[in-house]
């Protein structure tokens, strides 16, 4: 195989690991916000779904454990 086929094919397995890593991160934010009864709208279920950014989404899921609201989460 040449090399232009293994960056490829390498290219696309990360690839495919950061979206398996983000998506993730949502399920997990999803269940930690269904377990402390904060309810989404749907803006702000369309946003966790869009957000492409691992920071972003793990500060989300800290700002879970002090959060009442989801404004507070995604804030």
């Amino acid at each position: 195989m040449d090399r232009s086929k293994l960056a490829g094919l390498r290219e696309g397995e990360l690839k495919g690991m950061r979206a398996g890593k983000l998506e993730g991160k949502r399920d997990t934010l999803l269940r930690l916000l269904a377990r402390a009864d904060i309810v989404l709208t749907e803006s702000e279920s369309a946003r966790i779904q869009a957000c492409t950014d691992i920071a972003t989404l793990d500060r989300w899921i800290d700002n879970v454990l002090a959060a009442k609201n989801a404004a507070e989460v995604l804030s």
